[in-house]
């Protein structure tokens, strides 16, 4: 996908995300409807970038039933009917919002004296999507490093660190084989993703299959796997294979993260891999709570909003580096 085919995506994604929150908000004025009606019927895209909010807000969907979570706090019964439907989308200023800031990347390319080594790597924040010479598209995640040498036998990605999303282009005589930290995955054409960060190897797979095997045994034994399986290898050398909403697992592709009860603790790292400005909490004391939420990669002060109206932390500072947050009491 080209720069500009990103940014006309994303841009789609957000006026079906104007639209989904208009909807909702029970302000959407009989002319507001018929303009709808007439964006969708525009094209499929415009129809597909809408199912993709809705789908999303299906996943957020169980907020209101999880008051532990990032959910509604008990109200007064005389409020506005409509005041829910409001809450929820004041509860993250990016809820089902769908993204272009922070999508820029920086892409390195350094070229052996064969032409058939390139090295990719990517800032904080900064996410990038190239197509390889052979057909394959790679996504890599914020800050992430990865080498490509091909061959006329195979086609070889080091992943020294960070996480990339690999479709692979079929091509039999030449399997595609991606290292990190020792373990390797071999597939030909198929789509997947892998993790590697603190020593741990995490592998989803999208479609297709993979064989994941320790690269330095080559003794053939390994872990095969079938699409909506995440293979967990843990510096600890145990691997750990179970199912995983793929979809879920992967949306930082398309520059939103979804949390489903997910601990605040790995949330706020996930946060702070897209942002400068990270979230850091007094004594390091992250209140023991689980999120469900759709937020745009980077909007740290979204998800700050997000806690504060449910009680769940408040912001002390701010500055440029940080923004230092208290549990609440």
């Amino acid at each position: 996908m080209t720069g500009d085919q990103a940014l006309a995506r994303a841009a789609l994604r957000s006026q079906a995300a104007h639209w989904f929150n208009l909807q909702r908000s029970g302000d959407m004025t009989v002319d507001d409807e018929h303009r709808f009606h007439e964006w969708l019927e525009q094209s499929d895209a415009h129809r597909d970038a809408y199912r993709l909010i809705d789908r999303a807000w299906m996943i957020a969907g169980t907020i209101p039933q999880e008051p532990e979570m990032l959910g509604e706090p008990e109200r007064d019964a005389a409020e506005d009917r409509r005041s829910p439907w409001r809450r929820y989308f004041a509860l993250a200023a990016s809820l089902l919002l769908v993204f272009t800031a922070s999508w820029g990347a920086y892409q390195m390319w350094s070229p052996s004296p064969g032409g058939q080594d390139q090295h990719f790597r990517t800032g904080v924040g900064q996410t990038t999507t190239v197509t390889l010479p052979e057909g394959s598209v790679v996504t890599l995640d914020s800050e992430t490093e990865m080498r490509l040498r091909e061959t006329p036998r195979e086609r070889r990605v080091d992943l020294v660190g960070g996480r990339a999303f690999f479709r692979v282009a079929a091509d039999p005589s030449r399997p595609f084989i991606v290292n990190a930290g020792g373990k390797s995955v071999r597939a030909i054409g198929t789509a997947f993703e892998v993790a590697f960060e603190h020593g741990n190897m995490v592998v989803t797979l999208a479609e297709g299959k993979v064989r994941v095997e320790e690269a330095a045994t080559g003794s053939g034994s390994g872990t095969d796997m079938a699409p909506g399986g995440q293979l967990v290898i843990g510096a600890d050398h145990n691997w750990t294979l179970r199912r995983v909403d793929v979809e879920k697992e992967t949306s930082w592709t398309e520059g939103r993260l979804i949390f489903m009860r997910d601990p605040l603790s790995e949330a706020v790292a996930e946060m702070n891999r897209y942002s400068t400005r990270k979230l850091v909490f007094k004594d390091g004391k992250i209140p023991e709570k689980q999120v469900v939420g759709v937020f745009e990669a980077g909007d740290v002060d979204g998800f700050v909003k997000a806690m504060e109206l449910n009680d769940i932390a408040r912001r002390v500072s701010t500055s440029d580096d940080e923004i230092l947050l208290s549990g609440s009491e």
